[in-house]
């Protein structure tokens, strides 16, 4: 398998060396991340782990989604699930709960998590 040298780490990795993104460097990277998890909710892939550690950035600035290992193909847009997976911190309530999610609204809170991490430095929540 050979896959795309992505040299500026992960966004936890750029994020904590700068302790926060500026809204317009965060609004470029989060742009590019929406756009990627667009394109797998368009092909009834769901994500269910996208946080800082799970966003790649390459030489050029480009950001990669990886971490597919608990994704999943539905083919119900509207099929509740119940398996708990993911990173506490973000995931949303319902998850948490226990009383079954729909899994692009869960992929979506993830995105603003991802967002606000972005740009205030920390997670809105503690896991």
């Amino acid at each position: 398998m050979v896959m795309e040298y992505a040299g500026g780490g992960d966004l936890l990795q750029y994020i904590t060396r700068r302790m926060k993104l500026e809204e317009r460097e965060a609004k470029n990277i989060f742009r590019q991340v929406l756009y990627g998890v667009a394109h797998c909710h368009c092909r009834s892939v769901l994500h269910r782990d996208i946080k800082l550690d799970n966003i790649l950035i390459n030489a050029a600035g480009k950001v990669k989604i990886c971490d597919f290992g608990i994704s999943k193909v539905i083919t119900d847009p509207e099929q509740t699930m119940s398996e708990q997976c993911g990173t506490p911190a973000y995931m949303p309530p319902e998850i948490l709960s226990g009383n079954g999610y729909k899994g692009f609204k869960a992929d979506i809170w993830s995105l603003g998590v991802l967002l606000y991490s972005m740009v205030f430095g920390t997670v809105p929540f503690k896991a």
